[in-house]
């Protein structure tokens, strides 16, 4: 909990300094809603000290667009000059934000602003916030409001940050409709249905992850050697031999082994 920029300069510079020197700490992301409610907090000594640790990103919170400030567009303006990539998380609420142009509205401020809506949350199960909660549903109208009617660039991820560690499921609008051997049915945000020819002729590469007798340009690379799949990735490579992932505590599996 709690926001990083509520930190003191000489405090992010030296978290941020001593993070630069982890090896395997690639790019550091800041989540922070300075920008929004306390936007003279970005000031030219903060961003100095920001810039110093490149790649660095930072997710923004607004909810609303009426959160557009004069001085937030400031804010975002030093930080987005710095060569800071900026993104937006906001959280789906009910009576605040629950409609298809409030939500246009916000997004396409943010892109004006240069910060690319990235999340949409759903908002979480915790206590004290059953007023704020809508339908799924809801998420999904906004959602197809804005495929097809804005930028691609203005289009956020809807997501659940699924209860008991699930992590952000996306729960975006479906517009695979159905497929073949070789062809798939798809719909766009106006409902007209196309189909899409699947190649007749592809080289199928069945790959073992160890990049050995790969011919792409990644070849040999000992990071891509080292990682293994995991998950529904798993049940679809060539190099693992799973085809089921069962649950810890299946009551089926306990039987067949009770029974063997």
């Amino acid at each position: 909990g709690g926001d990083p920029l509520m930190l003191s300069d000489m405090q992010l510079d030296t978290i941020l300094s001593r993070l630069r020197q982890i090896p395997h700490v690639e790019i550091i992301r800041i989540g922070s809603r300075v920008p929004v409610v306390l936007p003279f907090r970005i000031t030219d000594d903060l961003v100095h000290v920001l810039k110093k640790y490149h790649p660095l990103w930072l997710n923004t919170h607004f909810n609303h667009p009426h959160e557009f400030t004069k001085a937030s567009c400031e804010a975002l303006a030093k930080l987005a000059d710095a060569g800071i990539p900026l993104g937006n998380q906001s959280v789906l609420l009910a009576g605040v934000n629950d409609c298809p142009n409030i939500m246009r509205k916000l997004v396409h401020e943010l892109v004006k602003n240069r910060v690319r809506p990235y999340y949409l949350f759903q908002c979480d199960l915790a206590e004290g916030l059953a007023h704020f909660r809508t339908p799924i549903g809801k998420g999904i109208e906004i959602i197809e409001s804005l495929i097809g009617h804005t930028s691609g660039l203005a289009v956020p991820t809807y997501v659940i940050d699924a209860p008991g560690g699930g992590g952000k499921i996306p729960v975006m609008p479906h517009y695979l409709v159905s497929w073949s051997s070789n062809k798939v049915v798809l719909r766009n945000y106006e409902g007209m249905f196309s189909t899409y020819q699947e190649p007749d002729q592809y080289q199928k590469t069945t790959c073992d992850l160890q990049c050995e007798q790969c011919n792409l340009q990644h070849s040999g690379d000992s990071e891509y050697a080292m990682r293994r799949a995991h998950g529904i990735e798993a049940l679809l490579s060539d190099y693992e031999s799973e085809i089921t992932i069962l649950p810890a505590d299946s009551e089926r599996v306990s039987r067949r082994v009770d029974e063997e």
